[in-house]
């Protein structure tokens, strides 16, 4: 009770409240566990128990208003629809579905659970229709959408409940073997519980028939207006005791008796207002009928002074003397001995039912077909006798149509078992042909209605509630999983049917009956898709965590993609680790998807070099793999992958920020954890240094060139007429500079040096600068030509021309076989240079290989 006053509390205060940026909101306090549902056996009566009943079918629950909502569900007074209708408080009062449904998924233990489940999910359904209701009768609004489908999602989940539980209980007795009860008696009573002990098929069938009528009984009743007690035809009464004195009488002739048939045999008419009161009469007796209230229908009529009509309800009960032993032979001895126990009693018991059934039968099945009673009043009588035209003339939905249907299929095959068993004892009269006439299967009664002559039934019949509805008493789940797959593909379906129909397949999944492991899946992936759009992390790893485990990794790093920050991706790591994700391998699918995304492209077509925003998520995409040191080698492997992927671009920028991404310390742990054994890791070890070496020489290259452009400017000369305070601050101006140049040469060798070295470690890089690296010839064809041109302008700017003609030799050399990645024309232009500083060389006073000339 507790959690229900919560949820309510919570719903209503939704309900008003503005709408907020996503549905899961932070918890105040600890979050309530759901309490577990006692587990009742279910019985095998031809009724739900009416405890049961209380749990699923009435579960209307007791509200605790804060003051806003009392003040508004509790006044008088209707509140223009535009106040409340502005925020659409009814929207925001069912989306709290979505998390209501997730935390009784968190909350269950188990299988054994299922049940239990379909209870919570029933009653957040029912709490949610509540407040809607109670919003909507205070504003000027008649039709509310969330209402319409609320009602239908709430009664397939207690469909599901009533039958399933009736199905997996049987399902366990035959699995314990149970042995079948045999009866052969007198009693119509105990040959009907017997029968429905046995045949799931008519229990199911009566179950669905509580289910209808429970769901009736909800409905709004129309207020009617019946005093307390009266008598019968109190109008045509009293103007035949007051004729003569009465002011106004009725407009025609009326009867001059009050017995019931005085209007049929007299052919006369009863008073005007009785004739309008006792069609007001027959519906509403009709309507406490279809809502399963015999007996207060029976008492409406006996207030209304028609204890006659009250008494045409008695004569089809079942017959049974608890005095007289009956024959049931019991498999198990230990319920004969008890039953034998009972027998012992000798206190006479009243007798119970009607003795001529059979004859009430067949006098009410004439009745239900004569034209001058009321059509409610046939209806009422046809429901008892089994008279499917006279209930059906009265009927106007989809639902009205299968009570009917189903009511007259049970009575059908209850005669058919009493006439059967019970015979032998009691000589019963003959039914008219019409009556047996009336036998349909289950198949066909849902054909019957999806071909009615009304419209509007066969409209209703094409709703996929009803459709699944059907499917569910037919038992027919592949069929109903198909169909929720095909429904779950449009784009037309709504989200909240998608939640309805994911929690659906799950349940039937769980108790084992979802065979169509494919249409479950496809549901389920497309309520994650929808949750994915609304941004609801945590309900989409919980979701994802019911797929197999590569739809796991595939949907979760897909919706995980576009998220940056970093709080935000720890979180969803959480959520990921409490589901029993692979955080892993959703980790490196991230990073792979994220960068296999295409580039951008400017205007002109070209993919751009400078850093673009593509550029910067594939970067910050790395940050996914260090969060967890043991993924430091698939960083390594990542960042490799990408730094590539830059390079083949020309954009060493991006690839600089991506390669700082693996922390320094990173390959020497991994390194000594690993070892060297491992070639794999080698060769990522090495393709990773490889680019260091690049990215640090290419770095240090431009660090000398931007200094060596910035030589400071020499002080312009003094005029011949500069005073003596203007050459003094000129003779300070060529000391500073002198100073400056000074500094600047120290600072361009030493860049110059530094530069040298690290452009000689990407070609003499250790067995080859990106050897082994998957599809690295071109980026060698690409890098080592550049490089050694680069390493040819700082020797040549700091005049060491000797080293030029070096160069020439160790491209040249086959150690290196770097001569290998240059083209002709590459080869040709560094020719050509090395020609130019062997040149400069002999005007050095040496050979052109850069030795002394000695005489």
């Amino acid at each position: 009770m507790n959690n229900d006053l919560s949820r309510s509390v919570r719903l209503l205060e939704d309900a008003l409240a503005p709408s907020p940026g996503g549905l899961l909101r932070t918890p105040i306090g600890k979050k309530s566990k759901l309490k577990p549902v006692a587990r009742v056996d279910p019985d095998l009566s031809i009724t739900v128990l009416p405890h049961e009943v209380d749990m699923i079918l009435n579960d209307t629950p007791s509200f605790i208003y804060n003051q806003t909502m009392k003040d508004l569900l509790d006044t008088d007074k209707t509140i223009p629809g535009g106040i409340i209708q502005k925020q659409d408080p009814w929207k925001t009062a069912s989306d709290s579905l979505y998390l209501e449904f997730f935390e009784i998924l968190q909350g269950q233990t188990g299988s054994q659970d299922a049940l239990e489940v379909l209870a919570e999910l029933a009653r957040c359904c029912s709490d949610t229709l509540s407040v809607v209701r109670g919003l909507k009768s205070k504003v000027a609004i008649k039709v509310v959408e969330e209402e319409k489908w609320l009602e239908k999602e709430k009664d397939t989940w207690r469909l599901l409940f009533i039958l399933f539980q009736d199905r997996l209980m049987i399902q366990n007795l035959s699995e314990e073997g149970t042995e079948a009860i045999h009866y052969h008696g007198r009693s119509e009573k105990l040959c009907v519980e017997n029968l429905f002990k046995r045949d799931h098929l008519i229990r199911e069938c009566q179950l669905v028939i509580d289910w209808l009528e429970a769901d009736a009984g909800e409905k709004e009743n129309q207020i009617l207006h019946f005093s307390d007690v009266t008598v019968g035809w109190e109008n045509t009464l009293h103007q035949l005791q007051s004729d003569g004195t009465i002011a106004f009488g009725s407009s025609r002739q009326i009867v001059d008796k009050i017995d019931p048939d005085a209007p049929h045999y007299q052919e006369k008419s009863l008073h005007d207002l009785d004739r309008d009161d006792e069609k007001r009469l027959s519906k509403s007796i009709f309507k406490e009928i279809r809502s399963g209230k015999l007996e207060e229908a029976q008492k409406l009529a006996r207030q209304c002074g028609h204890s006659w009509k009250a008494a045409l309800f008695e004569g089809w009960q079942l017959y049974h003397n608890p005095n007289i032993k009956e024959d049931m032979y019991i498999e198990n001895m230990s319920e004969a001995d008890d039953g034998y126990e009972e027998m012992k009693c000798h206190e006479v018991k009243n007798v119970e039912g009607n003795s001529n059934r059979d004859i009430w039968k067949i006098m009410a099945i004439k009745y239900a077909m004569q034209n001058y009673i009321d059509i409610f009043e046939k209806a009422a009588i046809g429901v008892f006798c089994g008279y499917l035209n006279a209930v059906l003339s009265v009927c106007s939905t989809w639902e009205d149509h299968l009570w009917a249907y189903m009511k007259i299929m049970v009575d059908i095959r209850v005669e058919s078992e009493i006439r059967d068993y019970c015979s032998r004892y009691n000589d019963y009269a003959s039914l008219p042909d019409e009556y047996w006439q009336q036998r349909r299967s289950l198949n066909e009664i849902f054909g019957d209605l999806e071909s009615s002559t009304s419209k509007l039934v066969r409209e209703e019949a094409k709703d996929p509630h009803h459709i699944i509805q059907k499917y569910i008493i037919l038992d027919e789940i592949p069929a109903l999983l198909g169909d929720l797959q095909e429904w779950s593909e449009s784009p037309s379906t709504s989200t909240h049917f998608l939640r309805f129909s994911a929690h659906l397949v799950l349940f039937l999944d769980q108790i084992g009956r979802g065979s169509r492991r494919d249409c479950v899946a496809g549901v389920i992936r497309a309520y994650i898709k929808r949750l994915m759009k609304m941004n609801e992390t945590q309900l989409v790893a919980h979701y994802v965590s019911k797929l197999n485990l590569n739809s796991q990794v595939h949907l979760y790093a897909q919706h995980l993609e576009n998220i940056t920050n970093l709080d935000e991706r720890k979180q969803a790591l959480h959520y990921a680790e409490q589901c029993g994700l692979d955080l892993f391998k959703i980790t490196k699918q991230i990073v792979e998807n994220i960068r296999h995304k295409p580039e951008d492209l400017d205007q002109a077509g070209n993919l751009q070099k400078k850093l673009t925003e593509t550029d910067k998520l594939k970067i910050s995409a790395l940050d996914w793999l260090s969060f967890f040191e043991s993924q430091r080698v698939e960083l390594l492997i990542q960042s490799n992958a990408l730094i590539f992927n830059f390079l083949v671009m020309g954009k060493l920028d991006a690839a600089q920020l991506a390669f700082n991404k693996v922390p320094i310390d990173a390959v020497g742990e991994l390194t000594a954890e690993i070892g060297d054994e491992n070639k794999d890791f080698n060769k990522n070890v090495k393709e990773h240094l490889s680019y260091k070496a690049y990215l640090e020489a290419y770095e240090s290259f431009n660090a000398w060139f931007k200094q060596s452009k910035n030589k400071p400017a020499e002080p312009t000369e003094l005029s011949s007429t500069a005073s003596f305070p203007e050459k003094v601050i000129h003779e300070h101006r060529i000391s500073q500079y002198k100073a400056d140049v000074e500094r600047w040469e120290l600072t361009t060798t030493h860049l110059a040096n530094t530069a040298k070295t690290l452009l000689y470690n990407v070609l003499l890089f250790p067995d080859g600068w990106l050897t082994g690296a998957r599809d690295a010839d071109h980026l060698r064809k690409t890098v080592l030509p550049e490089i050694s041109f680069l390493l040819y302008s700082v020797l040549c700017d700091t005049k060491m021309y000797g080293k030029c003609v070096e160069l020439g030799n160790i491209i040249a050399s086959e150690q290196y076989l770097l001569y290998k990645e240059f083209s002709k024309d590459q080869l040709g232009d560094l020719l050509k240079k090395i020609g130019d500083a062997s040149l400069a060389l002999t005007e050095l006073q040496r050979d052109p290989w850069g030795n002394e000339i000695r005489v």
